[in-house]
């Protein structure tokens, strides 16, 4: 974790709610999308980071459209031009750079996390 690339990318972060339609007309956001950010973050230190992205893309038993955090990653990783061209996906670029690319997700899920607080949480 590095708080001067979280503190970089909340910015980025709150755009990219707003990008991957997390937060609603209203500008609100279901209170269970933090819940699934801060899971999301955990299943990768707790576990490994592949088989949690790929948790993370079926979204059929969860409440919320869990690809959508992972969307929002991807997009806060991308405009830090952290991912090339040929990574269309999240795991894409996690399954190419697994080991620098644990840290990066860390801190953009942070950042996500903290950016998420700026909505009305419904």
């Amino acid at each position: 974790m590095n708080k001067k690339i979280i503190n970089d990318e909340i910015a980025i972060a709150y755009e990219a709610i707003i990008e991957n339609k997390i937060v609603d007309g209203q500008g609100q956001v279901q209170k269970t999308f933090r819940g699934q950010i801060t899971s999301f973050g955990a299943s990768i230190i707790m576990g490994s980071l592949l088989p949690a992205i790929a948790f993370f893309y079926d979204s059929e038993k969860s409440t919320v459209d869990r690809k959508k955090v992972l969307d929002a990653v991807y997009y806060i990783l991308q405009a830090r031009q952290k991912i090339g061209q040929d990574e269309k996906n999240l795991f894409e670029y996690a399954k190419k750079h697994q080991e620098e690319s644990k840290e990066e997700i860390l801190n953009a899920s942070i950042a996500l996390k903290l950016a998420i607080n700026l909505f009305k949480l419904i």
